[in-house]
Order: structure tokens, then C-alpha cells, then sequence
């Protein structure tokens, strides 16, 4: 198994940290009910996992102006008040973390879920503590993809040199966004996204488990 010296390490939340899937499927079952949208199938509703909420309803159901701003407040509505805590820790992923700072790593969490509610969901399973920042997305301040979100969380890490750099995640959003901002990406295979897709998508390499990440890291 090849070894890798990067020295810091960002992270995405949905599908890497922690299963949010029941809450965001739930949360975007609620909107498209009170809104009278289609009711996405499955392998559909899949695909809201990972990119910005906004972008994915533009897409999905052609929503633009006061129809998409409704839809994403009553998206947000369902998922502030219950849906961000339908969600449980990865298997491994506090040992890993725990590890990977005694390494001396400097860990980064950069997540297209909004800054508030990706800080109730770390502190909530307590997985703060390990990470030196936290970014998340705030359409307010222009961070509404990952590759900026990405480049937020370097610029409060104090991070210049992006070859010490590597993003970790499930999607192929996850390693477009790291193209995108500069950084290489390690996808990982027991979240949303296959082990294709995370290929195609341009990772230098896939694991299967959070303790693998401690043996190349």
C-alpha cells in the first residue's frame, strides 16, 4: 500500500465523517411535498447528496428566483429542526481522526453543508475537537461551491503551499472541487460514491475504511 506525506489533511462531513443520508433525504422529501415538486426516486434523490442544496434543485426541478428560494427554505426547515441529527458517526472515524492528530496532522473540514449547521453536527458527536477549522458554505460571503470553500478553510488553516495538501471525500464533487482549488484528493469507498466514480473523478487513491487512511497517511 503506497504511503502519502501529506501533512494536511481536509475532510468532508456527509458521506466521509458521518451517514447524514436519512436527514438530507428526508428533509428533501419534505420540501418537494409542501412545494408540489415530483418526488425524486432513490438513485435520484442520491444525487443531492454532495453538491450545494441551491444547485441541485435549479437542476433537478428547474426552480429559479422565489420557487427555488422557497424550496430551500423549507428544505432548511426540516433539516435544521430534525434532520441534522438523523446522522451517525462512520465506524472508525474517531479512532482514525484521533490517530491522524497524534501523527501531527493538521486537519481541515471544508463541507458544502452550511457553516451553522455543520458546526451543531461536529459538536454534537463531539468531533470538533480534533480539527485545527472548520469551513462550511455561506451563499451570503460568495462560498457556494467547494473549491471556494476549500480555499476558505487553507486560508484560516494559514495553509499556502497546497502540495502538503490532500481532500478527502466520497464524491466526485468532493474531487472536483480539490481539482478545482489546487489540492490532489483520496476518495473514500464506504460513503455515497462508488469506487468508479471517485476513479473517474480524478482521486490518486481510494480507501475502503477510515483506518486505512492512518496506514497511507
Amino acid at each position: 500500500m503506497e504511503k502519502y506525506n501529506f501533512d494536511v489533511l481536509l475532510f468532508d462531513l456527509d458521506g466521509t465523517l458521518t451517514d447524514s443520508v436519512d436527514g438530507i433525504l428526508n428533509a428533501l422529501y419534505y420540501a418537494c411535498k409542501v412545494n408540489n415538486l415530483r418526488i425524486p426516486d432513490k438513485e435520484e434523490m442520491m444525487e443531492f447528496v454532495g453538491p450545494p442544496m441551491t444547485n441541485s434543485f435549479s437542476s433537478h426541478f428547474g426552480l429559479e428566483g422565489e420557487t427555488l428560494t422557497k424550496a430551500i427554505k423549507d428544505y432548511r426547515s426540516y433539516y435544521e429542526k430534525d434532520g441534522w441529527k438523523e446522522n451517525k458517526v462512520y465506524d472508525g472515524i474517531e479512532e482514525a481522526l484521533k490517530s491522524l492528530k497524534e501523527k501531527g496532522k493538521i486537519l481541515g473540514l471544508a463541507t458544502n453543508k452550511p457553516q451553522h449547521s455543520m458546526g451543531w453536527i461536529m459538536e454534537y458527536f463531539g468531533l470538533d475537537k480534533y480539527f485545527d477549522f472548520m469551513g462550511g458554505s455561506n451563499e451570503n460571503e460568495g462560498r457556494n461551491s467547494k473549491d471556494k470553500v476549500i480555499e476558505y478553510t487553507l486560508k484560516n488553516l494559514g495553509i499556502e503551499d497546497k502540495k502538503r495538501v490532500v481532500m478527502i471525500g466520497d464524491r466526485k464533487f468532493d474531487a472536483w472541487g480539490a481539482q478545482k482549488a489546487g489540492v490532489k484528493f483520496i476518495g473514500v469507498e464506504y460513503g455515497y460514491g462508488s469506487k468508479e466514480e471517485l476513479e473517474e473523478a480524478g482521486c490518486i487513491c481510494t480507501v475502503k475504511t477510515p483506518i486505512e487512511l492512518c496506514e497511507i497517511l
